[in-house]
């Protein structure tokens, strides 16, 4: 069963592509309509002047249905407890690769939760890297899986799905090897509003499960375009930090992330377009309570047109950025990844619960607000034998690709929330930085440093997540530090 014959999503989804081209013809500076006497016509959208000598890359870029023709279980919402009802929208799976002829890079995202878990026993990234390496010379650390963290995507629970999802990720990185040609590389950079923190505090300071628009968050929209000889753009990819949260019914959906996607398909002729998740752990849609702009609308309550117009929002920024004058990327490509372990609190329940301690303190000398720091301190000190290692660690990976001198995209595991996304652009200002998360195998939240005394859900309070030290943050961070400098230095990590 499909909405998409509804007469109202329909006539608003043409209704804001017209607009959207619209807004497009304004920014390249060309009127929409017809072109004036002895002007030249516009060219398409994200257009650059015609190559006459060699490209530096070959790219190639590619599409797969990966929608279950079944009924599935789906991922995301705690509140689903039967199979699918429907299909909203068709789901997919997405490959861009970018070689130098020396090295290559190849991005997959695909519209679900998560790609593999640390907690469970599914293997499909092994599989996936095996194929990938056999079939077409991939080494490992050349490969990123990255999940736009759809929470309207079958669960990984379901085998048939994950043969499907293996066999269709094998599938679509052939094709867009298939598809490489001589290529020019280039980015640019919008802002978007769409996301905000979901992280609000009540007047001692502790979390609260609301919208939050004083809390941190990152609007900008990174966006990398190739095109070919004759200028016109043939993939696109896009980068945004925001939960895919729009709709929570029982259907299948690509959710906002799959419309941007598909809209910007649309509006660039057929190019591939492709979505990389940010660092949207503590990052919701801001769709609110007409009456309360501080309450999010369950995700159950909402209709199929609210997750397209989110996804247009985005898709019109991405326009923009492609409208005007983007940089060129030039230089060798460079590839590195990192194994590390992240400090983990034992025997924690709560920064805030101190009676539920496991050794419970009667006179309670850490309790309220002002005393926080003190507590984690005790947290931390329990955490950790007598030489000061933790007893308790979590594998993590960071990963980092270069590409010439202007473009360097750090990628983590897991739900890493907005401060440490921001933090890693901070500490690499003057680079132009991307920052997924949700890449490769998924370890629960990471909150930063400074979210953890609050509290909250991406803390303590949700099933997928081990409780972090403070000192997790800095252990990913300077990883990937570490990568960056060794692969400016020319040390390319194997």
């Amino acid at each position: 069963m499909t909405t998409d014959n509804q007469h109202g999503p329909n006539r608003r989804r043409f209704l804001q592509g017209a607009i959207g081209t619209l807004l497009a013809g304004a920014l390249l500076g060309k009127p929409a309509g017809r072109a004036s006497a002895g002007a030249p016509a516009a060219g398409p959208l994200g257009s650059e002047v015609p190559s006459t000598g060699a490209l530096p890359y070959r790219i190639g870029a590619a599409s797969v249905d990966i929608t279950p023709t079944w009924r599935t279980m789906l991922a995301g919402f705690e509140h689903r407890t039967k199979p699918t009802t429907g299909v909203v929208q068709p789901i997919h799976a997405r490959a861009f690769v970018i070689d130098d002829g020396t090295r290559k890079v190849v991005y997959v995202n695909a519209d679900i939760c998560y790609w593999e878990s640390c907690n469970k026993p599914y293997r499909i990234i092994g599989p996936i890297r095996e194929a990938l390496g056999k079939k077409h010379g991939f080494k490992p650390d050349e490969i990123l899986l990255v999940a736009t963290h759809n929470h309207s995507g079958p669960v990984m629970g379901d085998e048939r799905f994950r043969k499907l999802l293996v066999d269709r990720t094998i599938e679509v990185v052939g094709r867009a090897v298939a598809a490489e040609r001589p290529a020019r590389l280039f980015f640019g950079r919008g802002s978007c509003g769409i996301g905000v923190s979901r992280r609000g505090t009540d007047m001692n300071g502790d979390d609260l499960w609301e919208i939050n628009p004083y809390g941190p968050r990152d609007p900008e929209v990174f966006v990398l375009k190739a095109v070919g000889a004759d200028g016109r753009p043939f993939a696109v990819t896009f980068n945004y930090a925001c939960h895919p949260t729009t709709i929570g019914t029982d259907e299948i959906c690509g959710d906002y992330v799959g419309y941007a996607q598909s809209e910007m398909e649309k509006r660039l002729g057929g190019a591939t377009a492709l979505f990389l998740q940010g660092t949207a752990g503590d990052i919701k849609p801001d769709y609110h309570a007409p009456a309360d702009r501080f309450n999010f609308i369950a995700p159950r309550l909402c209709t199929p047109d609210v997750p397209v117009r989110f996804g247009t929002t985005l898709a019109d920024e991405v326009t923009k950025v492609l409208a005007a004058p983007m940089e060129e990327i030039t230089g060798a490509i460079r590839v590195g990844r990192a194994a590390v372990e992240l400090p983990v609190l034992t025997g924690w329940t709560g920064m805030n619960q101190i009676e539920t301690d496991s050794k419970p303190d009667p006179a309670r000398p850490f309790s309220g607000p002002t005393r926080r720091m003190a507590r984690m301190a005790r947290r931390m000190f329990d955490s950790m034998d007598e030489a000061g290692n933790y007893k308790l660690t979590q594998a993590a990976e960071a990963s980092v690709v270069r590409i010439g001198d202007k473009f360097v995209n750090v990628g983590f595991a897991g739900e890493v929330c907005t401060p440490i996304g921001l933090r890693v652009k901070d500490q690499l200002r003057g680079k132009n930085v991307m920052v997924t998360a949700y890449t490769n195998v998924y370890i629960g939240y990471i909150p930063g440093q400074s979210q953890l005394a609050a509290g909250g859900y991406e803390v303590f309070n949700n099933y997928n997540s081990l409780p972090y030290s403070p000192e997790a943050e800095d252990v990913l961070v300077c990883a990937a530090m570490g990568l960056v400098k060794a692969l400016d230095s020319g040390k390319q990590q194997q």
